[in-house]
């Protein structure tokens, strides 16, 4: 089967896209459509199979990543959305044999599947499973839309009024979630009856009654309410300390970006593909902890009212900031400077947010580690764990920026290297190319003249 798969399947793949499409008979190119969109409902449900494998054996693990999700947006380069769609059908799939069985077949799609999953969501698998082979049926000869009918008919026939009232199930069904789309991050969730009530109460107090003038929404009034509340919390104090400091909002911004003078095309811009047929690369912006690229004016705006610290980045070297033997453990000063340099978790393929990282020591303390800036690195705990307990090795290359891992029988990690930020929002080239040895002048020569950033 790993034959099939890497050589066969492929082999077969890449002869249909050989293919002179313009060439085809009419009738050719209208039999073969609808044969590739039933391989891919086959091909979508031997992908989900697998996922559901690989979720069960949890061998996510194998390749120091924390689940199966992380693992397809590393490895399968997907969006969180789409990552999380596919582990979701193949677990539904996983219990479902005639729904499975039919989707091997071709005749259904991954479209068809999930319009199952909310009538799994709503009576529970178990339930579901009494009417597999009619969902099988009907979804491998109806479009999506009378798919979707058919559960709601058995959810309404299974749960005619709902679920009694269960306040412990409600408490557990309990979410709040943040999604960054476009410019503007979503707010979803669920609270059970206290903690909507605690809500409603707290933000009713901070609207008050629209003045006349007056001009925002219902909903505009209650997000201002809580941005304010939440701001109250931030300057007031009363919060755990993070990182050994309060909690507070963290902006990277060059000086040129924070006086309105950034370039259009920044001098230090990497060519690419479409900088090489001339269009010109993005100007560089601000970084906003938790919520990444926010627009020039919005920096201005938060640093009229703040603390600003100085950090200066050096692309060949990284923060020129040497504390010795002094500190075992890391300072808040030089955490600011390495979360500043390193953004995120930077073991590769993991977008751990600065604010859940451990500072990891490159050379052990109690062997003679120096607490360097360039001998630091930001790991969050699982990757943390993984370096000390599971034995794989990271190497950070000061002269490039670059982040290396090694698995633990010697071979080196598919997804790397991770690539250093730049400036506040650029990294450096994401394709991944061979290692060279820094000892050599095989490595790219850097930037002499250190660009600095203003941190507030």
């Amino acid at each position: 089967m790993p034959d099939l798969v890497a050589t066969g399947l492929v082999a077969a793949v890449a002869q249909v896209n050989a293919v002179d499409v313009t060439a085809l008979a009419d009738q050719q190119v209208r039999d073969e459509l609808h044969a590739l969109l039933a391989a891919r409902n086959s091909l979508d449900a031997a992908i989900a199979a697998r996922v559901g494998s690989f979720d069960v054996r949890e061998l996510a693990d194998l390749d120091g990543l924390r689940c199966t999700r992380t693992w397809l947006m590393a490895f399968g380069r997907m969006s969180q959305g789409a990552a999380s769609g596919w582990l979701s059908r193949a677990r539904l799939l996983r219990h479902l044999p005639a729904l499975a069985a039919a989707a091997a077949e071709g005749t259904v799609s991954s479209e068809h599947v999930g319009k199952v999953q909310p009538l799994v969501a709503r009576v529970g698998m178990d339930a579901v499973r009494d009417y597999d082979e009619i969902l099988a049926d009907v979804a491998a000869t109806a479009n999506p839309v009378e798919t979707q009918r058919a559960a709601e008919r058995i959810a309404a026939h299974l749960d005619p009024d709902g679920k009694p009232p269960d306040p412990e199930a409600d408490f557990e069904r309990r979410e709040l979630t943040l999604a960054r789309v476009g410019s503007m991050t979503y707010v979803k969730g669920r609270l059970d009856p206290e903690a909507a009530a605690v809500m409603q109460t707290v933000l009713d107090a901070m609207m008050r009654p629209p003045a006349a003038d007056d001009t925002r929404s219902p909903g505009q009034r209650r997000a201002d309410a809580l941005t304010d509340l939440l701001k109250g919390f931030l300057s007031g104090g009363g919060l755990p300390t993070v990182g050994g400091e309060r909690p507070q909002l963290g902006i990277l911004v060059s000086p040129l970006t924070l006086a309105g003078l950034t370039p259009t095309t920044p001098s230090d811009a990497t060519e690419d593909a479409l900088t090489a047929v001339g269009v010109p690369p993005e100007p560089d912006r601000p970084w906003l902890s938790w919520v990444g690229e926010i627009s020039t004016e919005l920096a201005q705006r938060l640093s009229c009212d703040c603390v600003t610290w100085r950090v200066v980045l050096d692309p060949s070297s990284g923060l020129p900031l040497n504390l010795g033997r002094t500190h075992r453990v890391v300072p808040a000063g030089l955490r600011k400077a390495v979360l500043a340099r390193d953004r995120t978790c930077r073991w590769p393929g993991c977008d751990a947010p600065a604010q859940w990282v451990d500072v990891h020591h490159l050379d052990a303390w109690a062997e003679g580690g120096l607490t360097n800036v360039d001998r630091l690195l930001s790991l969050c705990r699982y990757h943390h764990v993984k370096v000390h307990e599971g034995h794989w090795a990271v190497e950070f290359d000061s002269a490039t920026g670059e982040v290396w891992v090694t698995r633990p029988d010697g071979t080196p990690y598919e997804l790397g290297p991770s690539q250093p930020f730049t400036t506040a929002t650029r990294r450096g080239p994401t394709i991944p190319r061979p290692r060279t040895d820094p000892t050599t002048d095989n490595v790219a020569e850097a930037g002499t003249a250190p660009p600095e950033a203003e941190a507030a």
